[in-house]
């Protein structure tokens, strides 16, 4: 791995981090707002997480400033550029709150090794948000805390980066599933008999893992890998929600709807690829549908 990838992995293995990092997780779980207000922080009506783009406000304003600033260093009488330059450091501090609201609620449902990163991402957030601040009330070092900001902005934006795609914090985890389900024709998962009444198991479709529930002579199925993490759903709980049997996921709460597929509580943003089911002569017979759309 080359030096940069070695600097951006360096957090995620930062074990002196765990006691702050639970604590930071708790903390947020409390505070933030739950219900459908957590839903629209994570981004669920979008299908994806908000945090990343509504991170493009403040990063975009920043780097204007920036641009803007160096403009009036380097032009003849370009010191008028300073004050649209401070109108957009104005304008990234006031976007950056909500996209850290966002941030934190992501968060709550990340692993410890994730935390880890995401705590230094958010540690450079906060040295760029106190950087624009002073800069608001500076005098002539306004332009020099504006550039220090948007460039801790941009090292914390390179990690965030990194832990989204390395780390693959955010990400569909269950995208690939229909991709492994064969050609799209009903495969024979077993015999009705021998499936357990009112209890979740894992099948297979091709070489994609479903969960099963049996309740009496119907039979419902989603694919097994959660969206969220990657966790297996056959290992979570069963609920009765407003439109049918719900599964939520054992490791971060993430439900989803059996009929659809649809997320309906918990951190997770795209919904579950859906398994059609039939029971012929006795025999199940399963076939994953087409990638879902949100």
């Amino acid at each position: 791995m080359s030096l940069i990838g070695t600097l951006f992995d360096a957090p995620s293995r930062l074990t002196a981090l765990d006691p702050l990092a639970a604590r930071a997780g708790a903390v947020a779980d409390r505070l933030l707002p739950s219900g459908r207000v957590r839903g629209w922080l994570h981004g669920r009506p979008f299908g994806h997480p908000a945090h990343p783009a509504m991170a493009q406000l403040p990063v975009g304003t920043s780097v204007s400033a920036l641009l803007l600033d160096v403009a009036a260093a380097v032009l003849p009488g370009g010191k008028a550029l300073h004050a649209p330059a401070r109108g957009l450091s104005a304008v990234a501090l006031a976007s950056a709150v909500p996209t850290a609201v966002a941030g934190w609620a992501d968060y709550t449902g990340l692993h410890v090794d994730q935390q880890r990163t995401a705590l230094v991402h958010a540690t450079g957030n906060a040295v760029a948000v106190a950087c624009w601040g002073a800069s608001l009330v500076a005098g002539r070092r306004a332009a020099l805390l504006r550039s220090a900001g948007t460039l801790a902005a941009g090292a914390a934006g390179a990690l965030g980066g990194h832990l989204a795609y390395r780390w693959a914090a955010g990400p569909n985890h269950a995208e690939h599933l229909p991709h492994l389900a064969g050609d799209g024709s009903p495969v024979d998962i077993g015999a009705l008999e021998d499936l357990p009444d009112g209890r979740l198991t894992r099948r297979s479709v091709g070489d994609a893992p479903v969960c099963v529930l049996r309740r009496g002579s119907s039979v419902r199925a989603l694919t097994d890998t959660c969206t969220h993490l990657g966790a297996g759903l056959h290992g979570g709980e069963v609920r009765e929600g407003a439109d049918g049997p719900e599964v939520v996921c054992p490791w971060h709460g993430s439900a989803f709807r059996f009929d659809d597929g649809r997320v309906v509580g918990g951190p997770a943003t795209a919904p579950q690829p859906t398994v059609d089911v039939r029971v012929v002569d006795g025999r199940v017979l399963a076939r994953v549908d087409a990638p879902p759309r949100s």
